[in-house]
């Protein structure tokens, strides 16, 4: 079954533990949730690099999220709607930066090392969104 896939914890309720997550840290600054209509999507978030503000992006990717509920044969169909693929995805997100927050605090990782893919690079783009889209110049890929 797929990881989560029966939580009844909403995906707003999830957002705030994340945020609650973040800011206990003491590196995250300016915490915002983002939304479509009335719908959590994100959380926007700057990291403090001496005094240079280092924006971030963590979408909660829903449709993903459900495409492998639906496919995957030991998640019961009941369980299969847009609904329960959101309450999955944040509680899924929640519990990745559970353990990368564990990371940094023990000094294995550094909170920007971990959260690189998320960084915004230019109008809202992530890095990651930029590389998929080939909008960024990779150096290995010169010649």
């Amino acid at each position: 079954m797929i990881f989560m896939a029966t939580t009844k914890i909403s995906a707003e309720k999830t957002a705030s533990e994340i945020t609650t997550i973040l800011s206990r840290s003491g590196l995250v600054k300016f915490i915002q949730l983002e939304y479509d209509a009335e719908i959590v999507v994100g959380i926007s978030f700057i990291i403090m690099v001496a005094d240079r503000r280092i924006p971030f992006k963590l979408p909660a990717r829903i449709e993903p999220v459900l495409q492998a509920m639906i496919k995957d044969k030991k998640t019961p169909r009941s369980l299969c709607y847009k609904d329960q693929a959101r309450r999955v995805a944040w509680r899924q997100l929640l519990r990745w930066i559970q353990a990368q927050m564990a990371m940094v605090e023990i000094g294995m990782a550094d909170i920007k090392e971990i959260f690189m893919p998320y960084l915004i690079v230019s109008n809202g783009v992530t890095l990651y969104e930029s590389l998929e889209k080939k909008q960024f110049l990779i150096a290995y890929e010169k010649d």
